[in-house]
């Protein structure tokens, strides 16, 4: 009976761990995010894999835009432009895709040309938690006072109770580009 006892604690400690770890993480990557700490940061974050999917994000987005512009449906320069796309996304994506930048970002902010966050505060975003499956979570991000949408963050399970920031969703975010 104690061993049936002993066994049904380690269930209930590994399931609440299994369970609570993402919730933890996010809330640890927010932190991170609010007091700048680097470190913490980059231990949370793929940032290889966070910068390639903005990266595809982005130059999917600024392609349907230039698309759907009437200045430049017929300008010669169009093609051009296009093909500039890349090169631009590539080095804006680069430069914003750090520690710093994604600081801004969880404090709904900007980062500032100086590489540090513009901070509004956190007490303007409401976040939303949710389970796609097993292996992926999701934070929401909505501003509260506008009830936009911002971006999601999506945590990939890496081990047991250990999650990675591993995609930025922007989603309709890049329509304000124009």
């Amino acid at each position: 009976m104690k061993l049936l006892g002993i066994v049904g604690a380690a269930l209930l400690i590994g399931g609440g761990a299994y369970v609570g770890s993402p919730y933890l993480a996010a809330s640890n990557l927010k932190d991170a995010a609010i007091s700048g700490d680097v470190d913490q940061l980059e231990a949370n974050v793929d940032f290889p894999a966070v910068r390639e999917n903005l990266k595809s994000q982005l130059s999917v987005a600024l392609t349907q835009q230039m698309e759907s512009d009437p200045d430049f449906q017929g300008n010669p320069f169009a093609g051009l432009a296009s093909m500039m796309i890349p090169a631009f996304v590539d080095k804006a994506v680069d430069t914003y895709v750090t520690p710093d930048g994604l600081s801004a970002l969880v404090q709904g902010s900007e980062p500032s040309e100086e590489g540090t966050a513009a901070t509004k505060g956190t007490e303007e975003i409401e976040y939303t938690y949710e389970w796609v499956n097993v292996d992926r979570f999701k934070v929401n991000m909505t501003n509260k006072q506008t009830n936009e949408r911002g971006p999601t963050l999506v945590f990939d399970r890496r081990g047991f109770a250990s999650w990675k920031l591993v995609k930025v969703d922007v989603g309709d975010s890049f329509a304000a580009l124009n």
